[in-house]
């Protein structure tokens, strides 16, 4: 059985040289399911080292973030016109920024974050690899720059999501905005390192059939699978995989809300379980959201952040990703050149 095993894996580590694409993709994913079965059927540890960290670039949605291009006077601009904003409100004037400042804070918020990340993982191609297990720096780097202009935020975490049994960090902000003489809030889920949950070796059926005996009828596919059953949750995914933000409507709410949910899906759940877990609605994450009794910590204090060299003002310049892993730009600490 173990020389069986070994003939998939080498099959599969022949596919993985292959240039990406769409046959890669179908070949890699159709013979991997296939292997994930053996592996049950015999009692097998399906997990491999090697397979993984070969794999661990293929992803079954084009993810590749945006190179965002911040002009940092325009930028400047966006926040001094919010922070006018913002203190108006405090005195009782009603105000708001354009959805255009919004979208340009955000955008250099993700990148600054992006920047970051890129630079504290020095030996990997950011826009090539997943970044899994950096979402609660993420989480972090885009939280306190929001902060301390004076943003609302919502710092949390899937776990606390209905019937979520993973953790992976995220937040939200919202924005006051003013659009023909209306004021109104507009708020947007801020994820930029969501692309780990889109990698094919754990976006497949094969994930269902684990063949370790510890595991075995407990384990399922990971959020993008779900998330890729329907057109508009591949359209959801693309948005947010690609800028790192999206507005936090109650259709995008259930989307992402229910990718993580239905993680919980195994062999051994039941069909009523099932049920319950595929109806939960928009409005009920949303909720979960932000009820501030489910909200919780950052994982990390400023001062750590600026020791790992990130930027925490988006006052501060907002430099390019691909100088940072040219080693290009060198940065300072709490602010990048």
């Amino acid at each position: 059985m173990e020389e069986k095993k070994q003939e998939y894996l080498n099959t599969m580590y022949q596919i993985l040289e292959m240039p990406n694409g769409n046959e890669k993709l179908e070949m890699f994913m159709h013979l991997y399911i296939s292997y994930s079965k053996f592996c049950y059927q015999h009692g097998l540890a399906t997990y491999d080292m090697e397979l993984f960290s070969k794999a661990k670039t293929l992803f079954i949605i084009e993810s590749r973030p945006i190179e965002y291009v911040i002009d940092n006077d325009k930028k400047q601009e966006a926040l001094y016109r919010l922070e006018k904003v913002l203190a108006n409100r405090k005195n009782g004037i009603p105000d708001g920024i354009s959805i255009e400042d919004a979208n340009l804070i955000l955008a250099a918020n993700v990148q600054n974050a992006r920047i970051g990340l890129s630079n504290n993982n020095a030996e990997i191609d950011f826009f090539e690899e997943s970044l899994g297990g950096s979402c609660g720096i993420s989480q972090a780097a885009t939280v306190f720059p929001l902060l301390e202009l004076g943003v609302q935020v919502t710092i949390n975490n899937t776990s606390s999501l209905p019937d979520c049994v993973f953790r992976h960090a995220f937040a939200t902000c919202t924005f006051p905005i003013k659009d023909c003489d209306q004021i109104y809030e507009k708020q947007f889920l801020i994820d930029a390192t969501y692309r780990q949950f889109f990698l094919a070796i754990e976006c497949n059926e094969g994930k269902y059939f684990e063949g370790d005996f510890q595991f075995k009828d407990k384990t399922g596919p990971r959020a993008g699978y779900y998330v890729c059953k329907t057109l508009e949750g591949m359209a959801f995914a693309k948005e947010l995989l690609t800028k790192g933000y999206v507005e936090l409507t109650e259709d995008n709410a259930r989307i992402y809300g229910k990718g993580f949910s239905m993680e919980k899906i195994c062999l051994s759940t039941s069909l009523d379980d099932q049920q319950k877990i595929i109806s939960h609605t928009g409005k009920e994450y949303i909720d979960a959201i932000n009820n501030k009794n489910l909200q919780g910590n950052l994982d990390y204090t400023t001062e750590e952040l600026i020791d790992y060299g990130y930027n925490v003002s988006l006052h501060n310049q907002i430099g390019n990703i691909k100088k940072v892993i040219n080693n290009d730009i060198s940065p300072n600490i709490g602010k990048l050149i």
